[in-house]
């Protein structure tokens, strides 16, 4: 029991699981000391704690070999095949870090590509160490397939936050991280290579002089001297390039040494243990384990179920993981159709769809038809091979009643035997299809008819052994001319076309739902079943356990005759047979294995079909609906104009909706939307929004890049009005004006103290706002979250608050924007701040942290723009005209904004404002100039 207990957890899937729950603590680990340092300082400190841990480990471990045992060891560290991948090993690490590093301060709007292509590197690893250590590997397909599937799961992982636009685009700052990623992957890969380089001249190093070194032996003085070349070249980075300035704590230090003892040195020896001594290096593909386990504990800490991707991803990495644990020898179709599985649920999680009307009465139809041949296909080639193994039988009883010698007056008795032996193994090399082709499998039924005519001549003295000869050649023509009973290939493709038909249709066309989703996956991979069971029934890919004895008593039979005869194996069909018999065959042995592919299978399909339920449940989202509603009909329109949730936007939508119904044949219509569904929607095909009526450029850089650069789908208007945003204030006491530096003073912050706690308290945006993040950080840049606490909540609650505030005078800070309502209040004022300057403007805008800057800046003045569906210029060119040149001046959005605060009708205002400028509206119509320039 404790030998089973030692053999386990020396075995490499608990190791590298081991090492990979080492791992799962680096990141959080790093991460808050990072936080309280830099990334250089911690990489040095502990990749040194590490190199000093493993020394010591050394020392103690061969501390009771023989004198000079030492002296010998730093000797072979001398030696070429040790000292080359070793300095290697040590740079690369160095190298890894610091690439991605640099990765992720490149442009943190792609830390997600940054890391995603990072993290190819145990499938780089794998393919680098197969290729190029085959004589200490065995890799087969099943491990190539299943490594890219766990792949796949880490992106599916990683999908969520990856956006095609940046690919599309390919921006400089992208490449860079692209590049700067990926050549980190390479190095970390490599550098693992170059540590089994170092296991591999250890173990050499062992056998030349005796050292018998165990794994662990090896591992540890590998471990060793790769830390012992990576902790210097860390501390001189440091040094040279880095800041060792910190605010850590004893604890701090604790930690430190935490990551480098426990994670780096522990971690790294247990995964270089488990790919040591596994089979082949796709043991690698377990780290991805490591962002399953991840999600899964924020998940469970957060309260919440995974998502679809998290679930597909999970399903897939476990599922893909546990195959190249078990290591099953899984026949062709299984493997097929598990590849088949993740591809269909991978396509049907995300591609898009192009729902059709009768969708599901063609698909009964074509169902329907498909499975009739199919199963007209699979009961004949199951009748087939039923009968030709009756017909094994009775072979099997007729070679049995053959003579073990040669009768008086026909060949030798030599040559009778090799015969024999011949005829028997011949049969079974075209019973068992052990063949590689139709050609391979003609000549040997061309030979075995030679033999026949050999065995016969002479016989004509012996009827009885002519007669059991000629009874053993019928059977045996039976079971070769049975061969050609099977489905031909020009049929087998006709199945599969229609099969694949079947599939894409069920695919492509289906309604975007649940149901259909889950029924399009079980379908394509049931028809894709059907079409590989087929072929391995034709093919003949498995043989029952007790057909497989009859063959086995055959050969056995016949090696009698090998041996008594003397007679070689040329052909290498006695190989063959035996090969083929203990591949296909299935029996009591393998019930189990049956048991975990089909409880994985399982697996796999649950985690699917919830992905899809939660996709479903997700799509389910009610639309925030804006404070002003249209009193429009809604029915026959043409053009759908967003009518969106801050005033401005909802004042431009009726006079642009006003000018359209009015003054144009087309009808226009106002939508309540969100502001990110109102751009989404513009950039679908079939979207329900043509028009976005107030685009903030500085505040949606995003959205910009992805719609309109990237997709195209979305063009913007020609003419641009300006916008201001920042802090604003109001205060009845102050003369003077009130700049950001003034708010710092304690007694200043009392004043705009609203919840008595002696803080000032600060109105940041409304939930949702992409600004409220930008702000807070640009606001603790200047330092008022010392003073101060930021407050989120809903527009119209301000506005309330602001008048109540007004009526008694009491001053108030909150975020504004112009054009807005609020500036026909005379008391609201902006908070004066330092001009703006980009350079900072960017740290802001880019930061991760609330309290990463100690330097603030103005907002920008941003471009406002309208923007529109591109297609609208080629269904509606007359409407572009007049988009491209709409515009309001600001001061007339500020009268028209206050006269709708104040209690007018916004139609009825919108309708003044275009009674007004009739000559404007006109420009924009028609794009002539009508108006002299004073106006």
């Amino acid at each position: 029991m404790q030998h089973l207990v030692i053999q386990f957890m020396r075995s490499p899937i608990v190791l590298m699981c081991a090492s990979i729950l080492l791992w799962m603590l680096y990141p959080p680990v790093v991460n808050y000391l990072i936080d309280r340092s830099s990334p250089i300082f911690v990489a040095a400190t502990s990749h040194t704690l590490a190199a000093i841990s493993t020394l010591v480990v050394v020392m103690v471990m061969f501390a009771k070999r023989q004198q000079g045992f030492f002296s010998d060891i730093a000797v072979h560290f001398k030696t070429p095949a040790l000292l080359v991948p070793t300095l290697f090993s040590g740079a690369l690490i160095c190298a890894n870090h610091l690439l991605l590093y640099a990765a992720l301060n490149m442009s943190q709007e792609f830390d997600v590509i940054a890391i995603l292509i990072f993290e190819a590197w145990p499938i780089v690893f794998f393919y680098i160490d197969s290729t190029l250590r085959k004589k200490h590997r065995t890799t087969t397909a099943n491990d190539y397939i299943f490594s890219a599937a766990a792949f796949a799961g880490f992106i599916v992982l990683m999908s969520p936050n990856l956006d095609i636009a940046d690919w599309l685009l390919l921006e400089s700052p992208m490449i860079n991280t692209i590049l700067l990623a990926a050549s980190g992957g390479l190095a970390m890969a490599i550098n693992c290579y170059m540590r089994m380089k170092c296991m591999d001249a250890w173990s050499a190093i062992s056998d030349k002089n005796a050292l018998n070194l165990r794994s662990l032996n090896k591992a540890l003085l590998t471990e060793s001297g790769v830390r012992c070349v990576a902790a210097p070249g860390m501390l001189a980075i440091l040094f040279l390039f880095g800041d060792s300035a910190n605010q850590f704590d004893y604890m701090d230090y604790a930690l430190v040494a935490f990551a480098g003892i426990a994670i780096l040195a522990l971690g790294s020896l247990l995964y270089d243990l488990s790919v040591f001594s596994a089979t082949n290096a796709s043991v690698s593909v377990f780290w991805y384990f490591m962002p399953v386990g991840a999600v899964v504990i924020l998940a469970l800490l957060q309260g919440r179920l995974l998502n679809q991707y998290e679930a597909v991803a999970s399903v897939l990495i476990v599922s893909a993981n546990i195959f190249l644990g078990l290591r099953f020898p899984l026949r062709s179709s299984l493997l097929i159709l598990f590849s088949t599985v993740c591809m269909v649920g991978i396509w049907v999680l995300f591609a898009p769809t192009y729902p059709i009307d009768s969708y599901y009465d063609l698909l009964a139809v074509s169902t329907v038809f498909f499975v009739l041949l199919g199963t007209f296909a699979l009961e004949r080639t199951t009748s087939l091979n039923r009968e030709r193994e009756r017909l094994l039988v009775e072979f099997n009883d007729s070679v049995m009643q053959l003579p073990s010698s040669a009768p008086a007056g026909g060949v030798s008795a030599e040559k009778y035997k090799a015969l024999i032996n011949n005829y028997i193994v011949k049969h079974l090399y075209v019973f068992l299809r052990a063949f590689n082709g139709t050609k391979d499998m003609r000549n040997a039924q061309l030979e075995i008819q030679d033999i026949k005519k050999v065995l016969i001549a002479g016989t004509e003295n012996t009827p009885l052994y002519r007669e059991r000869l000629l009874d053993n050649f019928q059977v045996g023509q039976k079971l070769m001319t049975m061969e050609s009973d099977r489905i031909p290939p020009e049929e087998l493709v006709i199945l599969i076309l229609l099969g694949a038909t079947n599939v894409f249709f069920s695919l492509i066309f289906r309604p975007e739902s649940f149901s259909t989703a889950l029924f399009a996956l079980i379908l394509a991979t049931s028809v894709i079943f059907l079409i590989l069971v087929i072929n391995e029934r034709n093919q003949y890919i498995q043989i029952r356990h007790d057909h497989a004895l009859v063959c086995r008593d055959l050969l056995e039979y016949a090696d009698e005759f090998k041996q008594k005869s003397g007679a070689q194996d040329f052909d290498g069909q006695h190989e063959a047979v035996e090969r083929s018999l203990s591949l296909k065959t299935v029996g009591p042995e393998t019930v189990s294995h049956s048991y975990w592919i089909f409880s994985i299978f399982v697996f796999l399909f649950c985690g699917f079909g919830y992905g899809f339920l939660y996709e479903t449940l997700d799509d389910v989202k009610r639309d925030e609906s804006a404070p002003i509603l249209s009193k429009r009909d809604l029915n026959n329109a043409e053009l759908n104009i967003a009518l969106l949730d801050w005033p401005t936007a909802q004042v431009k939508a009726h006079i642009l909706a006003m000018i359209i119904n009015e003054h144009t044949e087309s009808r226009a219509q106002l939508i309540n939307v969100t502001h990110e569904q109102a751009f989404k929607q513009m950039g679908q095909h079939d979207g329900d929004i043509d028009v976005h009526p107030d685009i903030w450029l500085a505040n949606n850089a995003d959205l910009i890049r992805r719609y309109v650069r990237a997709f195209e789908t979305v063009k913007l208007g020609e003419s641009a009005g300006m916008g201001k945003q920042g802090l604003c204030y109001t205060d009845f006491t102050a003369t003077a004006t009130l700049a950001v530096n003034d708010l710092v003073i304690p007694e200043n912050a009392s004043r705009f103290d609203l919840s008595g706690n002696g803080r000032g308290d600060i109105w940041v945006g409304a939930k949702g706002w992409a600004s409220v993040a930008i702000e807070k950080r640009r606001l603790n840049a200047y330092g008022l979250d010392a003073y101060y606490d930021y407050h989120v909540f809903d527009l119209d609650l301000l506005e309330q608050l602001i008048n109540r505030n007004n009526q008694n005078e009491q001053p108030g800070l909150f975020f504004c924007y112009y054009p807005d309502a609020l500036f026909g209040n005379r008391h609201v004022h902006f908070v004066e701040e330092p001009a703006h300057d980009a350079a900072t403007w960017q740290a802001i805008f880019k930061a991760q942290g609330l309290n990463e800057l100690t330097t603030g800046t103005s907002w920008p003045q941003s471009e406002i723009k309208l923007g529109f569906r591109s297609q609208l210029e080629e269904r509606s060119p007359e409407l572009v005209k007049l988009l491209n040149r709409f515009v309001i001046d600001d001061a007339e959005l500020v009268a028209m904004l206050s006269a709708v605060e104040n209690g007018e009708d916004i139609e009825t205002v919108s309708q003044q404002w275009a009674d007004n400028h009739k000559d404007l509206i006109l420009e924009w119509l028609t794009g002539f100039t009508l108006r002299d320039s004073a106006e």
